[in-house]
């Protein structure tokens, strides 16, 4: 990535102020403001890095020539009527990949600026991604205008025309094809870096907005303390958290919902910005935030997740995590890592039942392989061969190609909520609480409350989540009457329902936990 900084302004504010120095070489938390810029470059995979001066900063130029950088470091020292000008002497150093343009007093967070640049780095469908906040502390703030859908930039405005919320942050990502239009804007004798902007959406060229929390512009004296003061403010996360699709929360929309709500008043708390979609929403979203924590049972949601998280975003729980627990594949990651599980047979729905299917015995259940349980039908007590032929067939009828059969285990029935790396552990009797799905708690009976080890049941859980890659679960076991424990279903992020309230301090700990680590 090539860098530029614009940094011939005369800083006729601060001086005015009584600030004599130079405006680059005023400093933030002790570091000059060219040092400060040239430092975030560098952790951010600079190439080149190339700085326009003014040619009566006489003490500017001779700090910035004492620097030495292993890479290309152009110094420009003119004095230019406007920052567009200046925009032009240093485009010659800008001709050849993409390139980062910003001003020298342009205070931001690190993390976003890093988030900015990877956003810029990855996207390949448009010509420019431009930094824009929602904080608004300058004196003539050029107003952006952007599909809140796709985060297109639509228009750059002087004055609001309607509902605008965004300004411009002074942060330019931009391509080699942005400099055609840079040369007509000369020579139409604009001077103005916002009635360049403003040419690059009448030239057709497609910009997209990446909103930073906040950005500070360093013009009068008083500015020196509020980008120090920033700086110093915690980082407020932008998180985006995806609800679970109501055909995918059978009886349970309303438990569902309040889990995820919850969840998001804590992150709150913990001064997270948490923007929420629904699943379909989210299909259709640009999405550049870099934290996303996830109720999504949608395969087209779950594949979306996948390829951000190829990308290198964050997302909990993983959607390689959630397709790991859909019915055929944590069966086998269960048996081939020795959790206790029923013994059981994946089975292909088109065919008939194998001879090996009797072993089993007679009382069994077969269950839908290819996704979690949806709907009633798609898990099946049955009490012979027979019958489990029958509901294969049904299976193939509606579409569904799979199927796991496990062997029922007489036993107490247990249902249990847990959360990685906190303390949270929850477990219960279904049938005392009244708590069910489909009613299928009944094939048990009531829990005779057999003694069994809960510290194992904790640590076959936890080992559970960690080799389906789940990090807010859920699941049910059967305890037998000798009090060995039996996995028989394992959920990524369930409803919580019976203890919500205790559990979601818990999940909102461990996504931003994991979101900062």
């Amino acid at each position: 990535m090539n860098y530029a900084i614009i940094a011939a302004g005369e800083g006729s504010r601060l001086i005015k102020e009584e600030i004599q120095i130079p405006k680059p070489l005023v400093r933030i938390q002790g570091i000059t403001l060219i040092d400060r810029l040239i430092a975030i470059f560098l952790k951010n995979g600079a190439s080149s890095i190339s700085v326009i001066i003014n040619e009566k900063m006489k003490e500017v130029r001779e700090h910035i020539e004492k620097i030495n950088l292993d890479i290309p470091f152009n110094i420009v020292v003119k004095s230019t009527p406007g920052s567009m000008h200046s925009f032009y002497e240093l485009s010659k150093y800008l001709q050849t990949g993409k390139f980062c343009l910003t001003t020298v007093d342009t205070i931001f967070k690190e993390e976003e600026f890093s988030n900015f640049i990877r956003v810029f780095e990855q996207d390949t469908e448009n010509d420019g991604v431009m930094a824009i906040t929602s904080y608004i502390d300058d004196e003539k703030p050029l107003y952006i205008s952007v599909d809140e859908d796709t985060m297109m930039i639509k228009d750059f405005l002087d004055k609001p025309a309607g509902d605008e919320k965004y300004v411009s942050g002074g942060i330019y990502g931009l391509t080699p094809k942005s400099l055609p239009t840079l040369y007509k804007c000369l020579e139409n004798g604009m001077l103005r870096m916002r009635n360049y902007q403003r040419q690059l959406i009448a030239d057709g060229l497609k910009l997209k907005a990446f909103p930073f929390d906040k950005i500070v512009d360093v013009d009068h004296a008083e500015d020196v303390k509020k980008a120090e003061d920033f700086l110093c403010e915690p980082l407020k996360l932008q998180i985006v958290a995806i609800r679970r699709g109501n055909q995918y929360s059978p009886n349970h929309i309303g438990n569902d919902a309040a889990i995820f709500n919850l969840a998001i008043d804590y992150l709150r708390e913990k001064n997270c910005e948490v923007t929420a979609y629904s699943e379909q929403e989210f299909q259709d979203a640009h999405v550049d935030t870099p934290i996303i924590f996830s109720m999504a049972r949608d395969i087209r949601t779950i594949s979306k997740l996948q390829e951000l998280e190829a990308e290198g975003r964050k997302v909990i729980n993983s959607g390689y995590g959630i397709s790991n627990c859909t019915r055929v594949k944590m069966t086998q990651l269960l048996l081939d890592n020795k959790i206790p599980y029923p013994k059981s047979l994946i089975v292909s729905t088109n065919e008939p039942l194998p001879e090996s299917a009797l072993k089993l015995g007679d009382f069994c259940w077969v269950k839908r392989g290819d996704s979690h349980a949806i709907h009633y039908e798609d898990v099946a007590y049955t009490r012979n061969g027979k019958e489990a032929e029958n509901i294969l067939s049904e299976f193939a009828l509606r579409g569904i190609l799979s199927a796991v059969l496990n062997e029922h285990l007489k036993g107490d029935l247990i249902k249990f909520y847990g959360v990685k790396n906190t303390d949270f552990f929850y477990w219960f009797y279904p049938n005392d609480l009244n708590h069910s799905k489909f009613g299928l708690e009944a094939i048990n009976g009531k829990a005779k409350g057999i003694p069994f080890d809960l510290k194992y049941l904790k640590e076959i859980c936890a080992k559970a989540a960690e080799i389906l890659d789940i990090y807010i679960y859920g699941g049910d076991c059967v305890v037998d009457q000798s009090g060995n424990i039996f996995i028989i279903d394992f959920n990524d992020w369930p409803s919580f329902a019976p203890c919500r309230l205790d559990a979601a301090p818990y999940i909102a700990q461990c996504i931003y936990e994991f979101a900062t680590k």
